[in-house]
């Protein structure tokens, strides 16, 4: 038998077929090609570039996290603003309280009606301070209210002022990882200074008849700040002026001592300066411990202008405006604290946003990179679709016209 050769055929219909789909195939990559260069994108859809897509998708996650705390951020240095302003109006009101306590200290160039005068500024200073503590931000909440930053952080009533505020100070987050406090507390602010020397504060008893002032008072490590204690003024045996230290809790403490004006009385790690001339059965109670509220202070300064006319009160007012004084540095220094450290906390979250711009700088370079189109690289291939696409035209043009016919 003689050997055939089988000759494959090619149908018409296959031919057309296969010149069709090569023109649809050029027109698809031309038409990629004109999206990306309009778009200025490299991947138009994720089967471009799986990999690349994938970690694109994962980028911009990272991105948005990071704008979200860029913008908590943003709050929060805009918050920390808000209060550095009014906690630097609550130093001035003080700095202004301490001024007019050492006018009215100075008894022999002031009168009655001279600290009248200085006594009604003290009043409007106080006020001023109870409207800096209710500072309310340009959202209406109450910054220094803690958590209750829909009720006003302080009222009063009868005289007296009280904190309304409740929880801590509010945190945010600011990075990953970090938690920022944006607000201090108006107990922490106005109502948290140590009270007198900031182991313990000297009053003089209202009913004293004597001329005793109490000046400079110290302490040692040895106070122990958990006992009040009184100073109380009797005639000796022979006549002369004695005093005797008696505890709360530990009682009299020695033997009376012979008094001598300003000459220190140290006790139990205390040292207090009374000069003057008391009388007997006048007393000095010291107070350990305890904290000053600012409001107070204003108050108790007030009254102490107002009072005297006697020797006796006019001493007392003496002492008084020295505890008064004492206080008030007391709260400055407090507000000096909140303040540096509201300082710091605003250096550090420029920091953080700082930080946080670059790393979105970055993310955003890394994102680029990965789907932003090479244009040069782009019009070149897409001239090389165009010159494909014309092609597979012009010989699918030309298949049509391949025919058996067309050679009989």
């Amino acid at each position: 038998a003689g050997n055939f050769t089988m000759i494959d055929r090619v149908s018409s219909n296959q031919v057309y077929r296969t010149g069709i789909g090569s023109i649809l195939e050029a027109q698809s990559q031309l038409s990629r090609i004109q999206e990306q260069v309009a778009s200025g994108k490299r991947i138009q859809n994720p089967s471009d570039d799986p990999t690349a897509a994938a970690e694109i998708v994962r980028l911009r996650s990272e991105l948005n996290r990071v704008e979200s705390y860029q913008r908590t951020a943003d709050r929060a240095i805009s918050s920390l603003s808000f209060e550095e302003s009014a906690v630097a109006g609550a130093e001035s009101v003080l700095q202004r309280a301490r001024e007019l306590a050492v006018q009215g200290a100075n008894t022999a160039a002031m009168t009655a009606s001279d600290r009248e005068v200085l006594a009604s500024e003290i009043d409007g200073l106080r006020e001023s301070l109870l409207n800096i503590g209710n500072t309310r931000n340009a959202d209406g909440e109450y910054i220094f209210a803690g958590d209750n930053v829909n009720t006003a952080a302080f009222s009063e009533a009868a005289g007296a002022v009280t904190y309304n505020g409740s929880g801590g100070p509010r945190l945010v987050n600011i990075a990953s990882g970090i938690r920022l406090q944006i607000n201090d507390t108006g107990a922490e602010l106005f109502q948290s200074a140590a009270a007198g020397n900031g182991a313990f504060e000297v009053s003089a008893a209202t009913t004293n008849t004597g001329t005793g002032i109490v000046g400079a008072t110290g302490y040692d490590n040895t106070f122990s700040g958990t006992e009040n204690y009184t100073i109380t003024f009797s005639t000796g045996g022979a006549g002369q002026l004695q005093y005797a230290i008696t505890g709360s809790t530990s009682g009299a403490i020695g033997v009376a001592q012979d008094f001598v004006s300003g000459e220190d009385i140290t006790f139990a790690g205390a040292t207090i300066n009374i000069g003057g001339e008391p009388k007997a059965g006048d007393t000095f109670a010291v107070t350990a411990g305890g904290t000053q509220s600012a409001f107070d202070t204003l108050t108790e300064l007030s009254a102490a202008l107002r009072s005297g006319g006697s020797a006796a009160t006019d001493a007392q007012r003496a002492t008084a405006l020295g505890q008064a004084l004492q206080n008030i540095d007391a709260s400055l220094g407090q507000i000096n604290k909140v303040r540096t450290d509201l300082g710091a906390r605003m250096n550090r979250v420029e920091e953080q946003i700082s930080l946080n711009a670059s790393f979105n700088l970055q993310v955003q370079s890394t994102i680029s990179k990965l789907e932003d189109l090479d244009f040069a690289t782009a019009v070149t291939e897409l001239n090389l679709q165009l010159v494909a696409l014309e092609a597979a035209q012009q010989t699918y043009i030309k298949t049509q016209g391949i025919s058996l016919f067309n050679y009989l």
